[in-house]
């Protein structure tokens, strides 16, 4: 059985960002952090030892969110991979990551980057009928035409 555990809207004051005076004085950042995980063992015996403690997975947002970082991608994916390496039962991570206020010049509520690890990854897109290759219909030569284009 898989279960979606995750927290929303985890906040930090941290020293990230690509300019001096971000690391310098830090700023606000908000997580959403969805874990895709099996859980039968802890259905089957109310153990927090079967499944994905969100106290865990808060302390490790906690301890990467205090290394300075300046780029919110490469956070998000440092955080998604120490996620996915610390629970052997988690099968996917998406997490958001928000710079509230990002100094811009303006009015800006946040600006967010949002990674997704794990299965839910379509490293090998399907391909379209417009684009076959000869593997999916053989070689050009192999292919019978009924006498139509030949």
């Amino acid at each position: 059985m898989i279960a979606k555990i995750g927290l929303s809207d985890v906040r930090f004051h941290a020293p990230h960002g690509f300019y001096e005076e971000e690391q310098l004085m830090g700023n606000e950042f908000s997580i959403d952090v969805e874990v895709e995980a099996d859980v039968v063992l802890a259905a089957a015996t109310d153990d927090l030892a079967g499944t994905v403690s969100y106290a865990t997975i808060y302390y490790l947002l906690q301890a990467e969110m205090k290394k300075p970082t300046q780029l919110l991608e490469a956070l998000a994916y440092r955080i998604g991979n120490r996620i996915m390496e610390q629970f052997d039962s988690v099968t996917a991570v998406t997490l958001r990551l928000s710079k509230l206020h990002p100094p811009l010049g303006g009015r800006v509520g946040a600006a967010f980057v949002e990674v997704s690890l794990g299965n839910q990854l379509n490293l090998h897109p399907q391909q379209t009928f417009e684009d076959p290759t000869e593997e999916d219909f053989g070689a050009a030569d192999d292919l019978n035409f009924g006498g139509f284009g030949r």
